[in-house]
Formats: C-alpha cells, sequence, structure tokens
C-alpha cells in the first residue's frame, strides 16, 4: 500500500510530503501549470479551509525579489489557471483574500499524523506487526522536504512535519525490536541517530537494540556517540533514560565462546584477525539444521562461515567449493557449500541428518530452502571497521566493506614509499580507486551478469547516487514505480542494494564504483544523464 487516500468521484488527493503534487477524483496527476500557480496552492494548503490575504500569496510569490506592479493581478491569473486544473470550486475568493477547500484525508500531511496516532495505539497493545504496516504507509507518503518552495510560512509546519517523520521512525524501530527483528531496527535507528545526533530517545532505542543482540561494544559506542554530541553541541550530561541503559549494559558481562578442536577437517585456514559479526555468531551458537549465508563479494561470507565452524563443536567438518566440484563422501558433522548460485547445485549434497550443521553460501538470497536460519552479511559496524585499520582515508571511501578495507590497507603495507597522503589523492580520484579496487571489484562482474537486462541498467545508473527512492529509480530508467520496484527486487536478491527505511535504499561505494565502470564503459553519453 502507498497509503493515499481511496478515490472516490468527487476526492482530491492533496500531497504537500515533497514537491507539490493533486490527484483527481480519477487518481491521475493535475496539471498544476507548476511555478508560481503551484507556490500559490501551496501556501493555500498551508492554511487549508482558511482565508489567506493576497498580501501573504504575493510574499510567497516573490519572496526575496522586488514584487512588479502587476503582482494583484497576476496573482488573480494564478488562481484563474488553478481553478481551471482542480475540479469543482475548491478555490473560493472573497475581497483581499482567498482560500482552498480541502475535505478530510485529502491533504497526505494529515493523512500521516492520523497514522501516526493509529499506530501508537497500535503499540501501545502490542500489536507489532499491524503497526509496522501503519508506520510504513505513513513513511511512505514522504517525497521530500514537506510544502517545497515555501520558505518562512511554512517553518512551523515544516518542523512540526519533520519531528513526526523522525517519531514515526522511532515507532518502527520499537514495533520490529517487539516482533524480535533487531537488526532492522539497528538500521533505522543509527540512520536517524547519524541525522539528528542530539535525539537522546533515538540513541536509547539504538543502544537498546545492540543490546538485544549481543553487541554491546556497539552500545556502549553508541553511548559515547551520543555524550559526545550532547556535551559539545548543548554543554549537557545525557538524560536519565540514556544513562540508565548505559549503566545496564555496564553492569553486563560478555559470554566467552569455547572453541573445539574437530577430529576430521578439510576446512581452509580462519581468516587472520577476524573481527566483528558478533551477533550473527552468537545467533548460530549451538545450531543445527541448514543454515544460508548471503551477501556481495567480498564481504565476508566464507570467513564467517570458518569462525562459526570453529564454534560449532562438530568433529568432522569438510568444505566444498562449487565453483570447483569434487566428490563428498557421506558424512555427518559439519558441511560448508560454498559459492552456491542456485538450489539445484546442492539438494543432493545435502545430509539427512538432524545434528549435521550445513552452511550454505551464497553472493543472493536464496530461496525455497528448509532451513534453520539464514544471515544476510552487511558492512561492518564503524568501531569494527576501525579494527582492521586506523587510516582514515580508507574507512572514509570503504563504508564498513571489510574486503575493501584489507584489501587497500594491504596494498598501502606492500608499497612502503607511499604515503596516506598519496594514498588518500588516489581514493579521492575515482579512476585511480576503482584500478586500486580492481580485483575486488572483477567479483562484481559474475553478479552483474546474473541480472536481467532491465536490472542491469539500473545498476550502471546507480552508480550515480547514494541514496535513492523508487521515484528516482522510475525516473532514470524511463519506467514506471512498479516496474522500477521490481528491478530494484532484483538488486536486493543479488545484495547489491540496502533497504535502511522502508522505500530508502542505499549503494555502498564499492558497488558505485563497479557499476560506475559499466556505465562508462557500456552506457551511452546520454544514459549518463538519463
Amino acid at each position: 500500500m502507498n497509503g493515499h487516500a481511496a478515490h472516490t468521484p468527487d476526492r482530491l488527493s492533496f500531497r504537500v510530503l515533497g514537491p507539490l503534487e493533486v490527484d483527481g477524483p480519477d487518481g491521475h496527476p493535475l496539471d498544476l501549470c507548476g511555478g508560481k500557480p503551484a507556490t500559490v496552492l501551496t501556501l493555500l494548503l498551508l492554511h487549508r479551509n482558511a482565508w489567506v490575504s493576497t498580501e501573504q500569496l504575493v510574499d510567497a510569490v516573490w519572496a526575496g525579489r522586488d514584487v512588479p506592479a502587476s503582482a494583484q493581478n497576476n496573482l488573480k491569473t494564478y488562481v484563474w489557471q488553478l481553478r481551471r486544473s482542480l475540479p469543482e470550486e475548491r478555490i473560493e475568493s472573497r475581497p483581499g483574500a482567498y482560500r482552498v477547500h480541502v475535505r478530510p484525508g485529502e491533504l497526505d500531511a494529515d493523512v500521516a499524523a492520523a497514522l501516526c496516532d493509529e499506530a501508537r495505539e497500535l503499540l501501545s497493545r502490542k500489536d507489532a506487526a499491524d503497526a509496522i504496516t501503519v508506520v510504513q504507509r505513513a513513511l511512505g507518503l514522504w517525497r521530500g522536504a514537506p510544502y517545497d518552495g515555501l520558505t518562512a510560512d511554512a517553518t512551523s509546519a515544516v518542523d512540526r512535519l519533520t519531528e513526526l517523520h523522525r517519531a514515526l521512525r522511532e515507532d518502527l524501530a520499537d514495533a520490529q525490536l517487539l516482533l524480535d527483528r533487531p537488526a532492522e531496527a539497528i538500521a533505522v535507528l543509527r540512520a536517524l541517530t547519524e541525522e539528528e545526533p542530539l535525539r537522546e530517545l533515538a540513541w536509547a532505542r539504538l543502544m537498546a537494540a545492540y543490546r538485544q543482540v549481543g553487541r554491546r561494544h556497539d552500545a556502549l559506542a553508541a553511548y559515547q556517540r551520543a555524550r559526545t554530541a550532547l556535551v559539545r553541541d548543548l554543554g549537557i550530561e545525557p538524560g536519565a533514560e540514556l544513562t540508565a541503559v548505559h549503566q545496564q549494559i555496564l553492569s553486563e558481562e560478555s559470554v566467552p565462546v569455547t572453541v573445539a578442536t574437530p577430529v576430521s577437517s578439510n576446512l581452509p585456514p580462519r581468516v587472520p584477525g577476524f573481527v566483528g559479526r558478533r551477533p550473527e555468531l552468537r545467533a548460530l551458537r549451538g545450531v543445527r539444521g541448514v543454515v544460508t549465508i548471503d551477501g556481495m563479494p567480498g564481504i565476508g561470507k566464507t570467513a564467517f562461515a570458518l569462525e562459526v565452524a570453529a564454534a560449532s563443536g562438530l568433529e568432522t567438518q569438510q568444505y566444498v567449493d562449487l565453483d570447483r566440484p569434487m566428490s563428498l563422501p557421506a558424512a555427518t558433522g559439519l558441511l560448508i557449500l560454498d559459492n552456491v548460485d542456485d538450489l539445484g547445485q546442492i539438494r543432493h549434497l545435502l545430509p539427512n541428518d538432524p545434528d549435521s550443521l550445513v552452511l550454505v553460501i551464497s553472493r543472493r538470497r536464496l530461496a525455497g530452502l528448509d532451513r534453520t536460519a539464514a544471515i544476510t552479511l552487511d558492512v561492518l559496524a564503524p568501531d569494527d571497521a576501525a579494527r582492521l585499520t586506523d587510516i582514515e582515508q580508507i574507512l572514509s571511501c570503504c563504508d564498513g566493506h571489510p574486503g575493501a578495507i584489507r584489501h587497500l590497507a594491504e596494498r598501502l603495507r606492500n608499497r612502503q614509499p607511499w604515503t596516506v597522503a598519496r594514498m588518500a589523492a588516489r581514493l579521492d580520484d575515482p579512476a585511480a580507486r576503482s584500478q586500486a579496487l580492481a580485483e575486488l571489484l572483477t567479483r562484481f562482474d559474475a553478479v552483474y551478469d546474473a541480472l536481467p537486462g532491465p536490472a542491469q541498467r539500473l545498476y550502471r545508473l546507480i552508480a550515480m547516487t547514494p541514496r535513492f527512492d523508487l521515484r528516482q529509480a522510475a525516473r532514470v530508467t524511463g519506467t514506471d514505480r512498479a516496474d522500477a520496484e521490481l528491478m530494484v527486487d532484483v538488486l536486493m536478491d543479488h545484495n547489491l542494494v540496502t533497504e535502511p527505511a522502508p522505500g530508502r535504499f542505499e549503494v555502498l561505494s564499492v558497488v558505485r564504483d563497479h557499476a560506475d565502470q559499466l556505465l562508462i564503459a557500456t552506457g551511452p553519453k546520454a544514459e549518463l544523464v538519463a
């Protein structure tokens, strides 16, 4: 659902949570002529159902510019144009003023506020699943800055709606935590605290989410970041709730992991200096059955599987690389199946033993497998990434991608005459950075080749932006939102984009570097500005 109101024969849909849009009774967008007429209607919608003086309208239309002598006559022309576009007599006039008639449920800002109230009521009853549905409907109404195009007139309303948007995201995280989906809550809260570092309740929720998945170190680091921001910007210490969560976490002890030595194993060596993945490792402690592990190239899937194997306690451990077919004797214990492209490759290899553990590693998200758990590996948390290198320039350009960090750090170590400044200069240049990461970027070629044609084109075009939504995806590909959503789903299934918040997608810098290479190599000049 997109959150828009259902259309009835006499109903309009006014959208001000982004650039002004109006849908007619048939659900199709109306032509509002744009420019100054749109500014007039936006201000009238800000004061919906109330009279707005012509002086206010003139000030809004010519904000910061000289007002022409013909302003009042021009204003009448703009209102006439709007009346031609809007059905019925929605814009009324009286001497020196105009107003627009808006019925209940016709303005997206009002709909969003009502959905927020509905979500709060559902959360109070612990109905988290329905609350998530309602919150996502509300968040889906946002397309950009509220009352876009207005200045001082809209300050109060914009602040109120911006706060509503933040509160909805906090409600979404609360509902995700209630449903025991802390990883999703963490993604929402991390984005929120980065945007609003003085928002104490968001920090407290983030710490609670980290604590729920056993990421004690990350929770304590989050507290320190919150405290630093509060002291630096406001000169105050954290409040009672944030301090209480901090004290509770400090009083807890980490549980050590006992690693047993297997009796029989052909596993590759574990990666020296493996860092992070504590909640995922904890989630798989003692698990049996089939577990899928997916993620983009270089994200550390095999390294993670080897850590799981080391902690499994199973005496027999076997490793099979599907890129290098080999015979597999019947056995029980632990089995790692690496580089799996589809389920047909592995069904005959799965042991029929409830005490076995099978780790299926793939670059894409597999479906249709009877499994105990599914793990999708994301980038490393900042603190974990910093344990791989202390060179800020490398950390900044790698976005927590462990393969990229290790590759660049090793490259710098192997070139002793290089300085950090020289490395920084190379990393700032896209072509030089891609050359430095060439070995890693080549591993993305197979993922790209597996994409259908339309998704390949979107993949090339997303090199232009680290963040996008469905509206932007549809625009750059020249498709409608439904087709764009299908293409984005394909990219997500192949772990090429993430969705940190509903309807908002992110592209890792390493992925953008690979896509940018393809765009330059295969795309016509017109595609660069599509």
